[in-house]
């Protein structure tokens, strides 16, 4: 799949991360103590994070992310008005082996994350093998219902969250998320759904999956900010 909205995020943080990082501070926590929230913008969507320092070179958070948005997407060469909702949360471990901002981090994101589409096509498709042809929009009509998985991650960045005082953040990693969960359902005219039995159902979603197999990986950049307590 292609996303514009995908690419607009990733290079948005790319370019705001760029300047950031003369700014973010070199300084981590030193007694253990802190406490912090942030507000961050992410691949996964914007989001909120609570962070509590393990001393001078570990630390704990959890985060909640969310985006949503409408757009029309080309899966197998089908067109598809679809929705993409991203809702997910995560609890990360952060380790700053320099006991400074630089950090690795390994935690678990555990995703919510759908896309839903509907195509009406009015010309010939090509439904796992099998070429239908609907006369007008609507004779034939295709469900796709795609589940982005939840998984590990791994990552690194710079910023502490509990660290006392304003800062900010930047983070990249990715969730090993694993393919894509895919569900179809055709509806429409008796007469044009009757040329399509089960393994072609099943043969559209396979060629569905080839498609979304970027979702296999999925790459998280972030940039926000964060106040310590």
């Amino acid at each position: 799949m292609k996303s514009g909205s995908f690419r607009l995020i990733v290079m948005g943080s790319l370019i705001v991360a760029g300047l950031s990082l003369p700014a973010i501070s070199a300084a981590a926590d030193k007694d253990g103590a802190g406490l912090g929230i942030g507000l961050r913008y992410s691949t996964l969507g914007g989001g909120v994070v609570i962070g509590k320092s393990l001393g001078k070179n570990f630390s704990v958070r959890v985060g909640l992310n969310s985006f949503s948005e409408g757009a029309t997407e080309e899966i197998d060469g089908i067109q598809y008005d679809a929705d993409l909702d991203l809702s997910s949360t995560s609890l990360m471990f952060d380790w700053y082996p320099f006991g400074g901002s630089f950090h690795f981090t390994a935690g678990y994101v555990n995703s919510d994350n759908e896309l839903i589409g509907q195509a009406t096509p009015t010309g010939s498709v090509n439904i796992g093998g099998e070429i239908v042809v609907p006369v007008t929009a609507g004779d034939l009509v295709l469900d796709g219902n795609i589940q982005i998985g939840s998984g590990p991650f791994v990552g690194l960045g710079f910023g502490n969250v509990p660290e006392k005082g304003f800062g900010l953040v930047l983070e990249a990693g990715v969730i090993r998320s694993g393919a894509p969960d895919i569900s179809l359902e055709v509806s429409g005219d008796a007469t044009l759904i009757a040329a399509i039995d089960q393994a072609d159902i099943d043969a559209e979603i396979a060629a569905m999956q080839g498609d979304l197999e970027e979702f296999d990986i999925f790459p998280v950049i972030a940039v926000g900010f964060s106040y310590g307590f």
